[in-house]
């Protein structure tokens, strides 16, 4: 079915306060994304970041800009 089972995304809940969504939903208005494309490329790069796994772009997680087009 799926090439990697691991891939197949699962769902998870995140309680944001009113101007947390705003930010969210802006960048998501601004580039054309789902609020999940814009969070989800958020938490990855943050998280390849403090990971020291070096330049993001070579972990595969791209950037909201680059993902818009």
């Amino acid at each position: 079915m799926y090439q990697d089972p691991k891939r197949v995304r699962q769902r998870v809940t995140v309680y944001l306060d009113q101007y947390e969504v705003d930010v969210i939903q802006s960048f998501a208005n601004l580039y054309g994304l789902s609020r999940a494309e814009v969070m989800r490329s958020m938490m990855m790069k943050e998280a390849a970041e403090l990971l020291g796994i070096g330049d993001v772009r070579d972990t595969g997680v791209g950037s909201i800009r680059a993902k818009a087009g």
